[in-house]
């Protein structure tokens, strides 16, 4: 179990770096976001980390505590990020201020009733359901919270899956509803598993029951984190592949601008670059866009300048290159950035 905790946190780290560049950019901040946050979390699980945290923030399992206020704060971001996507306005001010107050006043509450009780010192606080009502109450605040929200999102998700037509979306949709699904599990186990500790004291969670809870703790983060995260990595590699491609027809195209418009530098309001900004600049498509535009309203101005029939295929190609496409109608819960 160690080893899959470390795996899992991993994964999450490792997809909220994915996602940093374009967080940098203004997008898809809400999701970097909740992967880091989540990556915490699933950070804080692992003994070979929880013990040395714990000890280090004076024992008594504060760490436990900061695990279920992360879920919890993890929770609202998914909320925030289904928000933004379902409503074409955005996430308004007021739905950001009833996030914030709902988030504090759960965290308050699992505060008080973590510690205003004398559960929370024992060594297997993490490893099992402790047979009292109080620690039912705490835990269940998360619980419940995660089988809503689990609820919440993957109606959500159903609703959108039969409005999406492209294959990608209907993949990542479909990976966040199995993990809205494992994590409805996980929380009704969760919550069952602890009244029935409480109720009769030789209540162990085996066979079936240990199972899913064991599948649906292992699935249900790596089902989210690929689903949310697969329309973005497709989106990301597509447009890599677009710049790399806008790229090198500018650096093909720029001898031809220079020649082209050396003695009408005045229909120019494209800067020179280097070759080396040629190789660095942050959104060639653009540039090629304004190098093409000015080499055919200077060949229109001035009709007999000479053209090899490769210079003009690369005219044509930019020209190609550099037409807009068609906005999309749609934004799906996952995966597009506003």
């Amino acid at each position: 179990m160690q080893t899959i905790l470390f795996t899992l946190s991993a994964i999450f780290w490792i997809a909220a770096a994915v996602c940093l560049p374009s967080a940098i950019r203004g997008r898809r901040r809400p999701l970097l976001l909740f992967l880091a946050v989540f990556a915490l979390t699933m950070t804080l699980m692992p003994q070979p980390v929880y013990r040395p945290v714990d000890a280090l923030l004076g024992g008594g399992n504060v760490t436990y505590f900061i695990f279920h206020a992360l879920t919890i704060v993890a929770i609202a971001l998914l909320d925030v990020i289904v928000q933004e996507a379902m409503s074409l306005r955005g996430l308004t001010r007021a739905r950001q201020r009833a996030t914030v107050l709902i988030t504090t006043a759960i965290v308050l509450v699992q505060a008080v009733l973590f510690f205003g009780s004398d559960w929370r010192v024992t060594d297997d606080i993490a490893a099992s359901f402790i047979p009292r009502w109080d620690f039912t109450a705490y835990a269940a605040t998360t619980w419940i919270a995660m089988g809503i929200f689990a609820v919440s999102f993957g109606i959500a998700c159903i609703r959108d899956l039969l409005r999406q037509r492209r294959l990608v979306t209907r993949i990542s949709l479909s990976l966040v509803l199995l993990a809205c699904l494992g994590v409805l599990t996980y929380a009704l186990i969760s919550l069952t598993s602890a009244i029935l500790a409480v109720l009769y004291a030789d209540y162990l969670l085996v066979g079936w029951g240990r199972i899913a809870y064991s599948l649906s703790l292992l699935l249900s983060p790596i089902s989210l984190v690929i689903g949310l995260g697969l329309t973005a990595t497709v989106d990301g590699l597509t447009s890599s592949g677009r710049n790399f491609r806008d790229r090198v027809l500018l650096w093909r195209i720029t001898p031809l601008w220079q020649r082209l418009l050396a003695d009408t530098p005045e229909l120019s309001i494209e800067r020179e670059l280097s070759p080396l900004q040629l190789l660095i600049v942050r959104v060639p498509g653009a540039h090629l866009y304004r190098r093409h535009v000015e080499i055919r309203d200077s060949l229109l101005l001035h009709p007999e300048q000479a053209v090899s029939p490769a210079e003009q295929g690369l005219i044509d190609l930019a020209e190609v290159r550099t037409q807009a496409p068609s906005p999309a109608n749609h934004t799906p819960v996952v995966g597009t950035p506003r």
